[in-house]
């Protein structure tokens, strides 16, 4: 007897449900016994893991606990291996003397919206990248960073005397939001020749909360990633259905950039060796579009101003919670300055050992960019971390994972400077603490970085004495920081402090106003 039309339909139905079972199990049998990555531990079925990691900011703590539980190198994925060994860091990242550096994989994505036909120096395919980073290195060198200091010196009188202001009244502040400000202000200025007034009004230019959205579009594109093919209608489909507004606010902070930097370049007469200076001088021999110097002065104003903002942040809050450390600190400043003059460049550099052991231990234990940035392995496959890697394969060191192993520090999660100048932790594996990354893609910006840190850091404490305003919970490093979310870079609460001014004679704030005051 035929079959009802009702009848065909329930058995394609429940063929394609066979169907699609018999598929998936095909698959699981495959990824878990015969992938050529099956002999890595780890959560091997799916990638839906890294995603809903990603999408909640959890991605680094969440690989540490994995590293944790199954040791230097993890499967996070069917096609993706996570290590935290200071070799693998080499390995990944480092020059390869006779081979070509890995590539950037498909799943990871910046926070600057790309133009068609142009990328920015962090995401550029090998050969762009090498011309790129020659044009644009100058701006960036040791011989800019003193042409600079100036420039950095006067945004930080600016700080300093909005934190005298708040010591004079008793006044509450938070310090991550005033952090933030300079930063931002300094960057501005050095990528666009103006800053964005952020310290002159006390609050935040509202092109920064652009910034902060364009972090997290690219975190959701990064988890679509994970999920589909890259590049894929599924992909494209998902990434736009949870970016939602942040695409258009990513598109806007570019567009924002393109106005700035036409203008900057229009500018013809100035004498100001900011980074557009270098830039122009320098592309004219490395053929540096104009769309590039857009995107990459876009690029700058992200990675040069959040997280230096960080590092200061978490040294404050560590140095908070340490009164020791934060005593030694202080002492060291106080007895090598006898005036706030003498803060400079050369000296915050090579005459505060303990000042110095203090901010790279800070940057060990709350590196500003905590996630693994995704390198392809070439075809030919390749040798990581003593580990025989298979062509294809997606590999990454977290920053987060790795100074927080158990087999690179002494007790990874205890804020001790001492690491740093003490030979009690000579067996400390130093090179396992990599904030800036390392090697031909290592961060351009990490000189500028350290120099507003230190000149920043030494001149709040030789004016200043800092206390905690309230408990300043969200910054408890229990459970990997449970309070706080990790995008490329950090979502940070705010940390409350008051000011107690120590009323030198020689601060700079001070000496003008006993000059007004004579007047």
């Amino acid at each position: 007897m035929a079959l009802s039309i009702q009848d065909r339909f329930l058995l394609l139905a429940e063929g394609a449900v066979v169907a699609t079972t018999v598929y998936w199990t095909i698959v699981a049998i495959y990824r878990l016994y015969f992938h050529p990555l099956a002999r890595f531990p780890g959560p091997k079925l799916n990638a839906l893991p890294g995603v809903v990691w990603t999408l909640r900011g959890r991605m680094p703590m969440e690989t540490r606990k994995l590293h944790d539980k199954y040791g230097p190198v993890v499967r996070l994925s069917p096609n993706e291996l996570a290590f935290n060994s200071a070799q693998a860091f080499t390995d990944i990242y480092g020059h390869r003397a006779g081979r070509l550096d890995l590539e950037k994989d498909p799943i990871h994505v910046g926070a600057v919206d790309p133009v068609p036909g142009v990328s920015t120096i962090s995401m550029a395919d090998r050969e762009n990248h090498a011309r790129q980073r020659k044009a644009l290195s100058h701006g960036f060198s040791k011989k800019a960073l003193w042409e600079q200091e100036d420039v950095v010196q006067g945004f930080v009188d600016m700080f300093i005397d909005k934190v005298h202001k708040f010591a004079a009244a008793n006044e509450v502040f938070d310090i991550v939001k005033w952090y933030n400000l300079l930063t931002f202000d300094v960057i501005g200025d050095l990528s666009f020749g103006e800053s964005f007034g952020c310290l002159d009004r006390g609050d935040f230019h509202f092109w920064i909360g652009l910034i902060f959205d364009a972090v997290k579009a690219g975190a959701i594109e990064q988890a679509s990633r994970r999920f589909a093919t890259p590049g894929s209608w599924l992909q494209k489909k998902i990434q736009s259905y949870y970016q939602g507004d942040l695409s258009k606010k990513r598109a806007s902070h570019l567009a924002y950039s393109r106005e700035k930097v036409l203008k900057r370049i229009g500018n013809t007469k100035t004498t100001r060796k900011d980074f557009i200076h270098y830039i122009l001088k320098q592309g004219e021999h490395y053929d540096l579009s104009q769309d590039e110097v857009i995107v990459n002065a876009a690029l700058f104003i992200v990675a040069g101003s959040e997280t230096t903002a960080s590092s200061l942040a978490s040294l404050t809050n560590f140095l908070l919670r340490n009164p020791r450390c934060f005593q030694k600190v202080k002492d060291e400043i106080r007895a090598r300055f006898d005036s706030e003059e003498e803060i400079n460049l050369s000296a915050t550099l090579d005459d505060l050992p303990y000042m110095n052991a203090c901010l790279e231990e800070g940057l060990r234990i709350f590196p500003p960019a905590p996630i693994g940035f995704l390198r392809t392995i070439q075809p030919e496959g390749d040798i990581i971390d003593g580990h025989a890697v298979p062509g294809g394969t997606a590999v990454s060191v977290s920053t987060w994972c790795a100074s927080h192993s158990k087999d690179n520090f002494e007790d990874p999660d205890t804020f001790i400077p001492e690491r740093w100048v003490d030979d009690r932790y000579k067996n400390d594996r130093k090179s396992a603490s990599r904030p800036f990354s390392l090697g031909p893609r290592g961060c351009i910006g990490k000189n500028l970085s350290y120099v507003e840190q230190r000149l920043t850091f030494a001149r709040l404490i030789w004016n200043f004495d800092l206390t905690n305003a309230d408990d300043a919970h969200e910054w408890e490093s229990e459970d990997n920081f449970k309070n706080m979310k990790a995008y490329s870079t950090w979502q940070k609460p705010g940390l409350r402090v008051r000011a107690h001014d120590r009323h030198m004679e020689k601060s700079k704030y001070w000496q003008r106003k006993a000059k007004a005051d004579a007047v």
